[in-house]
């Protein structure tokens, strides 16, 4: 049995830092300077109970999922289900949308995941030829369903919009690049087996399955050994046996080696963060104009954000959040040097449904991320 607890710490001499960097495979879901959140076997919780942290029970796993969720089922889509996509009709959708916009949308297959599901982009954009490129991705985490939503619709707002500026300006003038599910076949299981499903479906040495696609990536890849960047294979933030081992992170990488995109921003969730680099350190971005720039712009998307429903995003350097090595935005800012943001959509809190997010959520977290994202195009279009 799995338990989703909150854990604080007895006394100054046992600190949460110490329980994020040991490594016992707890799949961390909140850090808060009082406490964590995280789900673990009840074996792991009796062992952090011994090791001088308190503990506190919130759910059990099964009956919290039940709590945000219907049973999710093969045969009939449950009402948490509804409004939110499958691998297939992502795909329909998509290839909708460039039908239905032929001279500025082309749908893209940048790869193939483990059991051979294609892996979508839509290129936007009456250019071809154009350096001038944003790239919007979502799902490297299988159970982050709202991160599938949020750039699709992305992608449908800008070709409803594409008659109109600024985006008819930007159309013009390069690509725009979305690609909404890079974790399809993990994506599929949290649809008919594991609502809280967080990696691949690679099958790993010893019987255990996944890798963590967003600590696979080569910048730093495999520096760190922690909760939340482990080499332990049967662990939720499995970093894989090297770096680009997976058909799915392969296929962002040979994407943005062609096309050199000049931003990037991949959805995730929940917390209501804007993060950006570094995650496998806790040095900041040595080049004080870079990291001012980053800053700066995360600072334009929270304040766009809020605008909309008065929501609040807090903006931080990744690793504030929790260490990571070999996630996204580390290697495209490592490697590439561009703008590069990680985006931990709603909800706030696990109280809220955490990875569960009400079909209800969808359009209200879209609206007030559709500014943010046109701050990132106003950056990119204006260089």
């Amino acid at each position: 049995m799995t338990l989703i607890v909150k854990v604080t710490a007895r006394s100054e001499r046992v600190s949460l830092g110490r329980l994020l960097t040991a490594p016992l495979g707890l799949d961390v879901w909140e850090t808060h300077p009082d406490h964590l959140v995280l789900r673990a076997p009840d074996a792991e919780v009796e062992r952090i109970e011994r090791m001088g942290f308190a503990v506190e029970q919130l759910h059990e796993t099964d009956s919290y999922v039940s709590t945000f969720a219907a049973p999710v089922t093969a045969e009939a889509a449950a009402p948490a289900v509804a409004g939110y996509h499958s691998a297939e009709s992502m795909e329909a959708d998509l290839r909708r949308l460039a039908e239905d916009h032929p001279d500025i949308a082309q749908l893209v297959e940048i790869g193939r995941s483990l059991e051979n599901r294609p892996i979508w982009a839509l290129r936007i954009g009456e250019r071809r030829d154009s350096p001038t490129k944003a790239l919007f991705l979502g799902c490297h985490h299988a159970r982050e369903w709202i991160s599938v939503e949020v750039p699709y619709l992305l992608a449908e707002d800008l070709l409803n919009r594409s008659g109109t500026n600024p985006v008819a300006r930007w159309l013009q003038q390069g690509e725009i690049w979305v690609a909404p599910m890079v974790n399809p076949d993990g994506h599929e299981f949290t649809r008919t087996t594991d609502r809280l499903w967080r990696k691949n479906r690679r099958p790993n040495p010893g019987g255990s399955m996944g890798v963590d696609p967003n600590r696979n990536y080569g910048y730093m890849w495999g520096t760190l050994d922690v909760n939340t960047s482990s080499h332990v294979p049967s662990d939720e933030t499995y970093v894989g046996p090297r770096a680009f081992s997976e058909p799915e992170t392969r296929a962002v990488r040979d994407l943005m080696g062609v096309h050199r995109f000049r931003a990037v921003v991949t959805y995730h969730s929940y917390s209501q963060l804007i993060l950006y680099p570094w995650g496998y350190t806790s040095d900041p971005i040595a080049d004080p104009d870079d990291r001012s720039r980053m800053d700066q712009l995360g600072r334009r998307m929270q304040r766009a954000i809020r605008r909309v429903h008065n929501e609040t995003y807090t903006v931080q350097q990744a690793s504030r959040l929790y260490p990571t090595a070999g996630d996204t935005t580390d290697w495209t800012f490592g490697e590439y040097d561009v703008p590069s943001f990680t985006v931990e959509l709603r909800p706030r809190s696990q109280a809220q449904g955490g990875f569960i997010l009400p079909p209800s959520q969808i359009q209200p977290t879209f609206e007030e991320n559709r500014p943010a994202a046109m701050e990132v195009l106003r950056t990119v279009f204006a260089a």
